[in-house]
């Protein structure tokens, strides 16, 4: 379950202290700074983590313990099931958006012209 009862605001430069989060949800870079700052590659990382759930029924990063679990997103890479029937385009699309460095993360204008999101039966 994802709580979105702290979301927040970016206005250009200005944005939101980050002091709460779902565990199994936090971005790698929470884990890793005690004091970070809301920003939309945040925002992509959990519709990641959400899309992932959806398609596969499980989480990414899971474990034991919490710090099982920070562990896992900190360090591990999510693993397909064995068994995935899904197309490259989603697949690539989530690449892009558990992506563990945010610079290198998919940026939410890349998000909405993604060919997964664009695909048509035409």
């Amino acid at each position: 379950m994802c709580d979105f009862g702290i979301a927040g605001i970016c206005r250009g430069g200005e944005s939101d202290k980050n002091e709460a989060a779902t565990l199994r949800y936090m971005t790698p870079e929470m884990i890793f700074y005690e004091t970070s700052v809301a920003n939309p590659a945040m925002d992509v990382w959990t519709i990641g983590i959400l899309v992932y759930e959806m398609l596969f029924n499980k989480k990414p990063f899971d474990g034991k313990t919490r710090d099982e679990i920070k562990k896992n997103i900190r360090t591990s890479p999510f693993a397909w099931p064995r068994y995935t029937n899904c197309t490259p385009e989603v697949l690539d699309f989530l690449n892009q958006c558990l992506e563990k460095n945010p610079k290198y993360r998919m940026k939410t204008t890349e998000m909405v012209m993604h060919p997964w999101l664009l695909m048509s039966d035409d």
